[in-house]
Order: structure tokens, then C-alpha cells, then sequence
């Protein structure tokens, strides 16, 4: 995966543990969102991969960019919000332009 990919959501670490949620559930939500992207950035740092092994990699990493941002986009306002939401969905669509590129 491409380096400014991981570098956007090595970004998103902090500030998605630091958002001021509105409510018990968006603590919880934003715990499960900053799970999902320590799992893309762990993914991103196994590399590399066997070429048979990318697509799953790029599609198990959108998929997860996918549920941290519907939960950011729920529970963050504000600049958290805009820097958050806005880097992971350059990142998603980084992710998807790979896997249109080079998977079935």
C-alpha cells in the first residue's frame, strides 16, 4: 500500500482517542473506530505481501476504513471531524483506485 495511505491514518490515531464524544455510545464507537485503524496501520506495517495476498489485504483495510469513518462521521464535530473523516475517505479512495487497478 501506497506510504501516504498509512501516513493519513497514522495521523487519525490520537484524535479519534481524543474526540469529545456526545455520548457513552460514540466512547464506545470511537474505541471500535480506533481499533479498526490500528488494524489497517498494523496491516500496512506486515508487508510486503505476496501478490496473491494484496487484494485481501487492500480489501480487509476499505472495509475497516469503511466502519471507522461511518462512526466518525456519527460521533465527531467540528475540526476532529473534518481532518478525520476527510483524510480517511482520501485514504478509502486511494484504496479503492489499488483494487480497481490490480484486483478481481
Amino acid at each position: 500500500m501506497r506510504k501516504s495511505i498509512l501516513s493519513a491514518i497514522l495521523i487519525l490515531l490520537p484524535a479519534i482517542a481524543s474526540a469529545a464524544p456526545g455520548d457513552a455510545q460514540c466512547a464506545m464507537d470511537l474505541s471500535r473506530a480506533n481499533t479498526l485503524v490500528a488494524a489497517v496501520a498494523g496491516r500496512d506495517k506486515g508487508g510486503p505481501y505476496k501478490p496473491e495476498a494484496i487484494c485481501g489485504v487492500l480489501r480487509a483495510n476499505l472495509r475497516d476504513m469503511r466502519e471507522a469513518t461511518i462512526i466518525m462521521r456519527r460521533c465527531m464535530t467540528g475540526h476532529a471531524f473534518r481532518e478525520n473523516v476527510g483524510q480517511m475517505e482520501a485514504s478509502m479512495e486511494d484504496v479503492q483506485a489499488a483494487i480497481s487497478r490490480g484486483c478481481r
